[in-house]
């Protein structure tokens, strides 16, 4: 139990504050803060620090701060105006963000493209059965690999959805362009099947004809020979 009260006791002094006035250190402190106030002992100071004593009043801390104050409040304006400028740029950098993360441009053209695409792709897989070679066959499959990685690059693409829509129609221009070419080589492939078909069969009937005719004079020969020897 003593040592309990005594350890008490000792807490108890431990946090005990004391306060002991200097009025010297007070007109310092008042000075440097607000420049009220005169230094003490003034005999001390107009001795060793004269120069101090005189322009210590004028460089208070409450002076910087006044001027601190005047040109923040000057600044004000200017502060606003960039606040002002910074929240619309930021207003329009989310409209930019959301025009061109969403894809709005191949929601209406997809329907258009997709079809030219599919068109073109049928006269591709068509080149083997109208006469062209698989050689010819790859090349045009490559192109319209391209064409598809093209229109797979705008649509990952980070643009507005007019600049997308401009690359949408070029990509559409483009496919409907090869497409007719296209055309123009199977309609050529086609003509030059059906003419060597044609050929083909013109010559077999020729081979039929002069085989009939060859056998024919084979008959005719032999039934002479035989009406000969029965006489």
């Amino acid at each position: 139990m003593m040592a309990l009260l005594f350890a008490v006791s000792a807490g108890i002094k431990a946090q005990s504050v004391t306060y002991n006035h200097d009025e010297s250190v007070q007109n310092q402190v008042t000075i440097q803060e607000t420049g009220a106030g005169s230094f003490t002992p003034d005999l001390y100071y107009d001795a060793f620090h004269k120069s101090y004593r005189n322009w210590a009043p004028e460089q208070n801390k409450l002076s910087f701060r006044t001027l601190t104050v005047a040109a923040m409040k000057l600044q004000e304006p200017y502060a606003e105006k960039i606040d002002s400028n910074l929240t619309k740029r930021m207003r329009v950098e989310a409209e930019n963000l959301l025009d061109r993360e969403v894809d709005a441009a191949w929601l209406v053209e997809k329907g258009k493209v997709n079809s030219a695409l599919s068109t073109f792709r049928e006269h591709v897989e068509s080149i083997t059965l109208n006469g062209g070679n698989y050689k010819t066959y790859e090349d045009w499959k490559e192109t319209y690999d391209m064409v598809v990685f093209g229109i797979q690059c705008i649509q990952d693409g980070y643009m507005p959805n007019s600049e997308r829509e401009q690359q949408y129609m070029q990509a559409y221009k483009d496919v409907r362009a090869k497409d007719v070419k296209l055309v123009k080589l199977l309609s050529l492939l086609k003509s030059s099947h059906h003419h060597y078909w044609s050929s083909h069969t013109l010559q077999r009937k020729e081979n039929v004809v002069r085989n009939s005719g060859l056998n024919s004079l084979t008959r005719w020969k032999d039934a002479a020979v035989q009406a000969m020897q029965r006489k």
